[in-house]
């Protein structure tokens, strides 16, 4: 059994440091990790770029897994005027740095990437310091003379790269370059005023904008204002250094300092008014190869063989790592002390001793994670709960409650004792919270394991009412999903705080990024994080569609259709990403297809247009009922088409999708021509006229000009009726089709009648183009029998002019002309409506009309099923009648149903009644 996790903890100054193993063996053969190879950690500790140190500029970069599986390879052929100069990343995202002012992104393991150059449309930001200024130019750049026309330029070394936040910053020997990894917007912060020789190195504050420059024997304080594009550098006055080493805390309130000339550490705070720490390192093993921070008050120094903790009041602890190889003379000659200089590692050189340990330190915000050749370790102060639960004599009630497991087996009765000695306190839930916080802190299986065990044993005693037990099971859930992430195949070793802050999306992110779908699916499905499940689609179909360069366009439609349509949680999964994948991929046919299955029409159409698949977008923009859309795309095609391709795409009844897919769009009663006439066409009469011309369609060209003139005619003008008059008739003389003089002789009649309406009336009823316009006027007016002998002349339809009476009325809320209109016929009981009553009574409800008309209404809606009059009652809080109808035929459903409802006691007693009647 493992030992209690206490016995291992650092004790410095009355505080725990849990330093717990993340990989014992990592699964490579590399021997000194940070003498032969400069290393990039990325954001989470999850990958290593590793690169060699016994080349100039690195050549083939290597990213592995912190468990020591190399995932790929970069290889780049570097040449004087081009190559690799650093690489950090940005999470996972590697930037690879090029000394011809460009970067590449890195956005995968598969080689996808972007190139940038980092100085175009560079935006300068304004200095606003009063202690810098211009007046202190420097002159210390690199400078090269054109032979050709004997001009000097300055040539931009980069002499440092950092990765701040969603930056990337480079540092010239003039100018720190700010490039935005988001937006890909470049910033320049002149260093003219500065000497260039006399900076060591600069560093960022996690909490605020600020950039820290070692210069000279102070620190100087670069405040940079992005959005308002000005910097401002304060002089913090400092006389202790130079500073070799600048590292803030992760909270931003405390700064460390190293000076490797006097060997001394220094602690400050951001202020840089008070020195919190001063720390001599002459006396250690080594010079200090890194300095870093866990936690906010305590930084640790790598060491030969060695990393040391130092608190307040210079307190310090060591954990010390076996040396590769014995060397009893080590403590006789050390050849770090003789290799000192400017730098704060040692020169390496191939007759150095390399047989000790130098760890490599990266901060988290929980932590500090430390990185050998041979293993990875996790350093965190040790959490309150944690000390609860295993300090050794304790007497929490997690670790009451945790003894129970040990004494079960071999003292049943004493760990009886003890949880009723927790129930009897009422501290049983309190000890189940505190093992379940640390159960989810805790690396090793067994003890997660055991704290579990404990928290089931606790749960079987507790009856202080009702234990939520989704507390556990979400525990328990995950703690398998991070034992699966830090498991050697995966490698993502992150702490529970860790993935808190990044988000969980981040984390399927990393396993997708690895082609870990199937993992990616699991943890989706133990933690219930459904909103996260289409990535893993999107991101497995543009895998296929990448990897599956053997299979036809249909194959691959199939299968991501296949994929997509299997689980019916992911039905809304925009298929953009997907679609762009195969057009870059060169599947014209499948990213069409693709698109076909976007299930939001607008993207859809978008996708289409973004394509140039101009028809498909029309053809879907009509079917959706995007109108306006679909005018924009005939005014494209319009525009670009020649007149034989524009009518060509008006004229079809049928767009087929290029033999793509097997159904074919249909788009009936040339709808494509008739959108363009109505929408467009009429606006450009010369176009419209060529297009009926060739088309054959000269009854349509005579009716559309006729339109035209009918709604560009000035209808208040008293000329009117004289104008149009005269153009009808000669219409009439000079066309021979008979047809077409039916359709002029009938505007001549609707001519006359608005003439004498408005004699009549003495109103403009020339606004009224049509026959129904003119009768709901009319109806409106209460004017039903002018109306009625209109409707006879006219030969409308009484079905028509039943309906236009029902809406005009219901719709101005003239409830009683319109009941009157059907009294002042007959009795309502032996009227014979030629549209039946359902209209009236769907109109009264639309309307709000009276409840007694509505009844009365529905009572002669004889030509439905009882069902429906039922529905309408209740609809109308008419339960008695709804009853009534009910028992008529005998349906003990309904009048169950109804007592659902709240019914006065006279209702209910008599629908009761029915039912008895029916014998229930």
């Amino acid at each position: 059994m493992p030992s209690n996790p206490s016995s291992s903890w650092l004790n410095l100054q009355n505080i725990y440091y849990s330093l717990n193993s993340c990989y014992d063996n990592l699964n490579w053969s590399i021997a000194n990790l940070y003498t032969d190879y400069k290393v990039a950690i990325s954001g989470q500790t999850t990958l290593l770029a590793l690169s060699s140190k016994h080349v100039p500029h690195p050549n083939i970069i290597e990213i592995y897994s912190i468990s020591g599986d190399k995932l790929w390879s970069i290889v780049y052929n570097n040449r004087p005027e081009d190559h690799i100069v650093d690489y950090h990343f940005r999470n996972e995202d590697l930037c690879l740095v090029f000394n011809n002012n460009r970067y590449r992104y890195y956005s995968d393991f598969k080689t996808t990437f972007n190139e940038y150059d980092y100085t175009e449309n560079i935006i300068k930001l304004e200095n606003l310091s009063s202690q810098f200024d211009s007046s202190t130019v420097s002159n210390n750049g690199h400078y090269i003379t054109d032979l050709e026309n004997n001009e000097t330029e300055e040539v931009f070394q980069v002499l440092e790269v950092k990765l701040w936040k969603d930056y990337l910053v480079i540092r010239q020997s003039q100018r720190i370059i700010i490039s935005d990894l988001n937006t890909f917007t470049n910033y320049e912060i002149s260093l003219q005023s500065l000497d260039s020789t006399q900076i060591h190195n600069i560093c960022f504050t996690s909490t605020t904008n600020d950039i820290l420059i070692s210069y000279k024997d102070t620190v100087i304080v670069c405040k940079v204002e992005l959005l308002f594009n000005n910097y401002e550098l304060i002089d913090q006055g400092l006389t202790d250094g130079p500073f070799t080493s600048v590292s803030p805390s992760p909270n931003g309130e405390l700064i460390c300092l190293f000076n490797d000339k006097t060997s001394t550490v220094y602690v400050i705070n951001n202020k840089f008014d008070r020195i919190l720490l001063e720390y001599n390192t002459s006396d250690e093993s080594s010079i200090p190869y890194q300095i870093a921070w866990c936690g906010g008050d305590v930084i640790v120094l790598s060491l030969r063989d060695e990393i040391k903790l130092i608190g307040p009041g210079q307190s310090s602890i060591s954990h010390y790592y076996d040396l590769i190889e014995e060397d009893e003379n080590e403590d006789e000659f050390d050849l770090d002390r003789l290799l000192r200089g400017n730098t704060t590692a040692p020169i390496v050189t191939d007759d150095q001793d390399l047989s000790y340990v130098i760890p490599i330190l990266k901060t988290e915000s929980d932590g500090l994670k430390i990185i050998t050749s041979n293993k990875i370790q996790f350093l965190s102060r040790a959490s309150d709960s944690a000390i609860s639960l295993y300090q050794i004599g304790s007497s929490h009630p997690a670790s009451i409650l945790l003894d129970c497991i040990d004494k079960l087996a071999v003292h049943s009765s004493k760990a009886d004792t003890n949880i009723s000695l927790l129930k009897a306190d009422g501290t049983l839930l309190t000890a189940m919270k505190t093992c379940l916080t640390v159960a989810l802190e805790e690396f090793n299986p067994f003890w997660q394991k055991k704290i579990l065990k404990a928290v089931s044993f606790g749960k079987a005693y507790y009856d202080d009412g009702y234990y939520n037990s989704d507390d556990y099971l979400n525990t328990l859930n995950t703690i398998r999903v991070l034992n699966q992430l830090r498991s050697s195949s995966v490698g993502i070793f992150l702490t529970i705080n860790e993935i808190l802050e990044a988000g969980w999306k981040e984390v399927i992110l990393m396993l997708l990024r690895r082609d870990l779908h199937l993992i990616a699916i699991k943890v989706i499905e133990s933690l219930k994080l459904t909103d996260l499940k289409s990535l893993v689609y999107v991101h497995w179909c543009c895998y296929k569609i990448r990897k599956e360069a053997n299979s036809s366009d249909a194959e691959l439609f199939d299968l991501v259709k296949k994929k997509l349509t299997n689980d019916t949680s992911v039905n809304t999964i925009s298929m953009e990403k997907i679609s762009q994948v195969a057009y870059e991929e060169g599947r014209i046919n499948l990213c069409k297809l693709l698109i076909k299955l976007e299930p939001s029409i607008k993207q859809k159409m978008l996708q289409f247009l973004k394509y140039e698949e101009l028809e498909l977008a029309l053809t879907e923009s009509i079917q959706s009922g995007e109108y306006d859309l679909s005018r924009i795309i005939l005014l494209y095609l319009q525009d670009t088409l020649t007149l034989s391709q524009f009518f060509r795409v008006l004229n079809q009844n049928e767009i087929k999708e290029s033999e793509i897919v097997s159904d074919r769009l249909f788009i009936g009663d040339e709808l494509v021509g008739n959108l363009w006439i109505n929408g467009i066409g009429k606006d450009d009469i010369d176009t419209l006229e060529a297009y009926y011309t060739q088309e054959d369609k000269i009854i349509q060209l005579s009716n559309t000009k006729l339109k035209i003139f009918i709604e560009e005619a000035d209808d208040t003008d008293e000329s009117y009726y004289k104008s149009y008059k005269s153009r009808l008739q000669k219409s009439i003389n000079r066309s021979n089709i008979k047809r077409i003089n039916k359709l002029y002789q009938h505007e001549l009649d609707i001519l006359e009648l608005q003439k004498r309406l408005g004699e009549t009336y003495l109103t403009n009823f020339y606004n009224d183009k049509a026959i129904s316009s003119i009768l709901v006027r009319l109806i409106g007016m209460n004017q039903l029998k002018p109306a009625a002998k209109i409707v006879k002349d006219f030969k409308v339809t009484p079905e028509k002019y039943w309906n236009l009476v029902v809406e005009t009325y219901a719709s101005a809320k003239e409830f009683e002309k319109l009941y009157g209109f059907i009294t002042d016929i007959n009795d309502i009981a032996n009227v014979k409506s030629p549209i039946g009553f359902q209209p009236f009574v769907e109109a009264c409800f639309k309307y709000g009309g009276p409840k007694d008309h509505i009844t009365n209404y529905i009572k002669n809606c004889t030509n439905i099923d009882y069902s429906e009059r039922v529905k309408y009652f209740v609809k109308n809080q008419d339960y008695e009648l709804a009853g009534q109808e009910a028992f008529k035929v005998k349906d003990v459903r309904i009048l169950r149903d109804l007592l659902k409802y709240n019914l006065d006691d006279q209702v209910k007693t008599s629908i009761n009644e029915y039912i008895a009647k029916l014998g229930y």
